[in-house]
């Protein structure tokens, strides 16, 4: 679906329409975010997504559907900015993984930088192409941080990436439908496995994709076990209040294609799921989300992954009223408890 924009440019007609719904103050809210949206690196940001050792990166596959897969590396290694509004990402993908293959079928890219130890968040969208070296060469339209709220805060020892098994994938070896090659073949319904990590999961990681702009990452994190298994190919988790843009349900409304990501920081298992995502009222017994995205799955995939090491520290303490002190409200419309 193609969304016709307004006078402004920085939020889309499904990010509006739930920022008007909060009583968000739309064109305050529009007026303050053109220079967050700039895709720009500063020097600040420019050493932020240098020392990465995780991000996530969002992709979609030749069928039209978003997948977010985490990307572990060195720091200077994983992410390389070579200048302010492009990265070289070195993904040190298993053999198979079908990443570089929708990269190469259609260009599309989102990248979530992500520090869970100091609780700091940047997301970017853009475009790739994959080079000759295996590596992805990415040019950003539009980058901006997030706040820190929700995120486990943990420290990461990662991966070498001189493990064999963790060689860059040749991409020709690929099927395009992530079903050619075992390890990564999919499934129509979780299994018992994929049950277990997901109900004990604090962290997710979501993809979405708006037409004009495209595919986008993002964080999503709670107590252990917000996310809940409906039945063995519908789960839910809460959309906890936070900075008002709504990238993700407002992509949502304009295109209900959804990919999720859950990790298993301690064995490095790891899900990946696409799906239809539908944005539904939170059971009144939830005090601190008004919405919860059902996601109903097309195809589901797990396997493990040379995740590095990692230390869990502090657990975010998740409370009702954690809305941005930032984000503009219109008179009266103000959250109660707003933190």
């Amino acid at each position: 679906m193609r969304v016709t924009m307004g006078s402004h440019q920085n939020f889309h007609e499904g990010e509006k329409q739930l920022q008007t719904e909060d009583g968000i103050d739309v064109e305050t809210f529009e007026s303050v975010m053109t220079e967050p949206f700039s895709p720009q690196l500063n020097p600040v940001e420019i050493r932020f997504v240098n020392g990465r050792t995780f991000a996530v990166a969002g992709s979609v596959d030749p069928l039209g559907r978003p997948w977010s897969t985490p990307l572990f590396g060195p720091a200077e290694k994983l992410l390389t900015v070579e200048n302010p509004t492009t990265v070289r990402v070195r993904p040190g993908l298993a053999t198979g993984h079908p990443l570089l293959t929708d990269i190469a079928d259609n260009g599309e890219l989102g990248i979530l930088y992500f520090d869970p130890a100091l609780r700091r968040r940047a997301k970017s969208l853009g475009s790739a192409v994959v080079e000759a070296d295996n590596s992805i060469l990415y040019r950003m339209s539009r980058n901006f941080g997030v706040c820190n709220r929700y995120i486990f805060k943990r420290l990461h020892e990662p991966p070498s990436h001189e493990s064999p098994s963790h060689e860059s994938p040749d991409i020709s070896l690929v099927i395009p439908d992530h079903g050619g090659n075992s390890e990564y073949s999919t499934r129509p319904e979780l299994g018992e496995g994929d049950n277990r990590l997901l109900t004990r999961a604090d962290t997710t990681f979501l993809a979405s994709r708006h037409s004009e702009r495209g595919v986008e990452t993002t964080h999503r994190g709670g107590p252990a076990g917000f996310i809940s298994i409906d039945d063995a190919t519908t789960i839910s988790l809460p959309d906890y209040p936070g900075n008002g843009m709504f990238n993700t349900l407002g992509n949502l409304l304009l295109d209900d294609r959804v990919g999720l990501t859950a990790i298993d920081f301690g064995n490095g298992r790891v899900v990946q799921i696409t799906g239809r995502g539908q944005i539904v009222q939170s059971p009144e017994q939830d005090p601190m989300s008004t919405r919860t995205l059902r996601l109903r799955i097309a195809a589901v995939c797990s396997y493990t992954a040379d995740i590095g090491g990692w230390v869990d520290v502090e657990a975010f303490p998740v409370k009702p009223g954690m809305y941005n002190p930032g984000t503009p409200y219109l008179p009266g419309r103000e959250p109660a408890n707003r933190r």
